[in-house]
């Protein structure tokens, strides 16, 4: 078992200019959840071939969405969500892939 921090984007505006800017907002921490290694796979883009890991991660019902950043706190490791599932309102799965 783990702790992780989850951190959620907000987006708002320069004052006077249409210039986005984006902002994370912490919705909790010290949350405990369990983290699986599901696969590493094989981005090919321009600069080559880099790997990038995909884990599942298990967390009693918290506010967690897609897109949302999830911060392992022993290492300061930074994942993006990219799926969630309610499994029966006990405990939430979700679908993690790093961040780079």
């Amino acid at each position: 078992m783990e702790t992780i921090t989850i951190r959620r984007s907000s987006q708002s505006f320069v004052s006077s200019t249409k210039k986005p800017v984006f902002e994370f907002k912490t919705i909790t921490t010290g949350v405990r959840a369990r983290f699986n290694p599901v696969s590493t796979s094989i981005n090919r883009n321009v600069l080559g071939h880099t790997p990038k890991k995909n884990f599942r991660l298990f967390i009693n019902p918290v506010d967690l969405r897609e897109n949302d950043e999830v911060i392992r706190e022993s290492d300061g490791e930074i994942f993006l969500v990219t799926e969630v599932k309610n499994l029966f309102g006990h405990h939430l799965e979700a679908a993690l892939e790093e961040k780079k």
